[in-house]
């Protein structure tokens, strides 16, 4: 399947979903769409204090992040 095809697919997918969540899918669509994607302060606040941490050299042992990925996606 192209990727013309997948798109298609998909916005069939999402046409046929209740209004709200259509809207829901048009804001996120929109942002991805946005050329360079700017990051908003809330998302940068977040983001912040990891980026620092990964700067020292400070990153979660294997083994943790290996049971955090085993854990099932609620």
């Amino acid at each position: 399947m192209t990727i013309q095809e997948k798109l298609e697919a998909l916005f069939d997918k999402v046409r046929a979903l209740p209004e709200a969540r259509q809207e829901a899918a048009i804001e996120a669509l929109a942002e991805i769409a946005e050329e360079p994607h700017q990051l908003s302060e809330e998302e940068l606040a977040v983001l912040r204090p990891a980026l620092e941490r990964a700067k020292r050299g400070e990153f979660v042992p294997d083994d943790e992040v290996a049971e955090l990925l085993d854990k099932p996606w609620r």
